[in-house]
C-alpha cells in the first residue's frame, strides 16, 4: 500500500438490534444527522443508515431538516435548540 491510501473496511448491511437500540438512543438526541455520519459511526452501509433513518422519521424520532436526492440532513426529536 502507499501512503496516504487508506484501506475500505467492510462495513455490515445486517444490524443487530443491540446496535438498532444504541443507534436509536443517539440519534434522539443529535443536533445533526445525516446517513453518512451514522455509517461512519456504526460502521454499517449508507445505505442501511439510509433505511433505519426513514423508518426513524416515520416513528418520529428525527426530524427531516433539509437536503436533496444524493443527502438528507436530519435533527434528533429531542436535540437541545441550537439557540
Amino acid at each position: 500500500m502507499s501512503a496516504g491510501v487508506e484501506e475500505k473496511g467492510v462495513r455490515a448491511y445486517i444490524v443487530s438490534p443491540e446496535l438498532i437500540e444504541e443507534m436509536r438512543k443517539h440519534v434522539v438526541k443529535a443536533r445533526v444527522i445525516t446517513p453518512q455520519s451514522l455509517a461512519m459511526k456504526y460502521g454499517i452501509r449508507v445505505s442501511v443508515a439510509r433505511k433505519l433513518l426513514r423508518q426513524w422519521e416515520k416513528e418520529g424520532l428525527v426530524v427531516y431538516v433539509d437536503g436533496n436526492s444524493r443527502l438528507r440532513i436530519y435533527t434528533g426529536a429531542k436535540a437541545p435548540s441550537p439557540r
